[in-house]
């Protein structure tokens, strides 16, 4: 039997290393590699030249930061881990690197970086040197000269940073190219410094293009590549057979191998212009969780497709709650256009124009209404990792009310006690705690987990764990629940169905 174990937790700081690639001077760019046309023979000196033309670019970052030893805790879904997905590409490529308990450490990591200015302005990633205490950018591997970096940008929603060092000379720089152009099965080079060896470059192809890795990564779709990508490699590019930056290598799938993802540069350099003046992205904001519909919400739902953005969670006071979205809404059209899914919502408010009043199309219980909402700018992201505190003793609250229909559900009452143990930051008003499940059963089947909230059962919202038992039916259940900060909808079937 599955039990509720309240655990608080820390974040850990991620050791990670970065890649650069770069763009050429004018008297380089003539020597660059050119794309082959169709037919003609790869070059035998082609990645030789590009790792001549490359390297210069590239650049080795070390961070420090001083932190306290943590413990890794939360809940989610069978096989996933505490983001609830059933990989995490960022944390397996991030790695650890920090002992746990003790008094506060001081934690040295490493990534790599690319030149895109002579006057020593850097692209990374956000994760490279995120809380950094301290930043120290390497020009080439073997120098023993470190020059103080200092963050003009980031941006924690696409992993993307611009530091800057201050230098009394004309540093290479990289060219950017155009990752629209990017075909799969096209030649591309990767450069880093993985595991801290070193300057080093790896080749292969792009092996698929607008791929998402899971749903908070995939704020755009990302580019995947065979080209070995190690920790250092994090932050740097990679690089078309031009020798131009397509993409800034980001992540790894570590359940497999030569399954890398880099971001498009197309992306990177629409950001830019605001992360040089700004120092951050402003982007519209409604203040809704969302979920893509699938089959089993068509049928649950009654819907005639599957296109649209489900709303599963609103934000107390967001632009969508003073506006009247309720959970459940299906959003079909933002300012006219039709929403496929939920990222194609997310993308759009992201770049709705801040005050303006946005049109909803939406379905609320299978009919169409509009709703009117003025864009909000959206709050700070945060880290990109999650941050849960462990608790060492734990804590089990007594077992609550058992589930009929052979659900396999133990819940309990949402007590202070517990929302304080969950270190839940927004605590719901209402809902019940599952506090057991059921090997086997459907609650198990369904993905539910001890610690979850559950918030509504059928879409009728529940208080206690006693009105919880009376809300569920034979035939089949939608619940929506709480799980850390993130808000999901899971369907449990009838009983004939195990």
């Amino acid at each position: 039997m599955k039990s509720l174990r309240i655990r608080k937790s820390l974040s850990l700081f991620s050791a990670i290393t970065a890649v650069g690639l770069l763009a050429f001077p004018p008297h380089l760019l003539a020597q660059s590699p050119k794309s082959l046309g169709s037919g003609e023979m790869l070059p035998k000196n082609l990645f030789i030249e590009l790792g001549k033309k490359v390297n210069p670019a590239v650049v080795n970052i070390s961070t420090t930061q001083i932190v306290k030893p943590q413990m890794r805790g939360g809940f989610g879904f069978p096989g996933e881990n505490r983001r609830g997905l059933p990989f995490d590409p960022f944390e397996e490529f991030f790695g650890e690197m920090m002992p746990q308990g003790g008094p506060e450490q001081k934690v040295t990591s490493l990534g790599s970086g690319f030149i895109i200015e002579s006057n020593g302005l850097i692209i990374t990633n956000n994760h490279v040197i995120q809380d950094a205490n301290d930043i120290q950018v390497q020009l080439t591997e073997k120098s023993k000269e470190h020059y103080k970096a200092k963050v003009v940008g980031h941006d924690a929603r696409t992993d993307i940073a611009l530091i800057k060092i201050n230098i009394d000379r004309k540093l290479p720089v990289a060219l950017l190219g155009d990752s629209d152009q990017v075909e799969v099965g096209e030649w591309v080079a990767a450069f880093g410094n993985p595991f801290g060896h070193g300057h080093s470059m790896t080749k292969g192809i792009i092996s698929a293009k607008e791929r998402n890795i899971d749903m908070e990564a995939s704020f755009f779709p990302f580019l995947q590549t065979d080209a070995s990508i190690n920790p250092g490699n994090s932050g740097g590019p990679l690089v078309n057979e031009a020798g131009e930056v397509i993409g800034v290598n980001s992540a790894i799938d570590a359940r497999a191998q030569g399954i890398g993802f880099a971001i498009p540069i197309n992306i990177v350099k629409k950001l830019l212009p605001d992360l040089k003046t700004k120092g951050k992205i402003t982007r519209g904001f409604l203040g809704v969780g969302l979920a893509n519909i699938n089959e089993k919400m068509v049928k649950q739902f009654r819907l005639k497709s599957d296109r649209g953005a489900l709303i599963v969670n609103i934000n107390p006071d967001s632009p969508a709650d003073r506006a009247g979205v309720q959970p459940y809404d299906i959003v079909t059209e933002f300012n006219g256009k039709a929403v496929e899914d939920s990222r194609a919502l997310a993308n759009a408010v992201s770049e709705a124009k801040i005050g303006d009043t946005a049109t909803l199309r939406i379905i609320r219980e299978g009919s169409p209404r509009t709703i009117k909402v003025k864009i909000a700018e959206r709050p700070n992201d945060g880290k990109i990792m999650g941050e849960q505190e462990e608790d060492e003793d734990g804590g089990r609250p007594a077992p609550g009310a058992k589930t009929p229909f052979h659900l396999g559900l133990g819940l309990a009452d949402l007590t202070p006690q517990i929302v304080r143990e969950l270190e839940l930051r927004n605590a719901p008003k209402y809902g019940v705690v599952v506090v057991e499940v059921k090997p086997g059963s459907l609650a198990d089947q369904a993905g539910i987990q001890p610690g979850d909230i559950i918030l509504d059962i059928n879409k009728k919202p529940v208080k206690s764990s006693a009105e919880a038992v009376k809300k569920f039916k034979p035939e089949g259940n939608s619940v929506r629940i709480l799980r850390g900060q993130n808000t999901v909808i899971v369907f449990m079937g009838a009983d004939g169905d195990r």
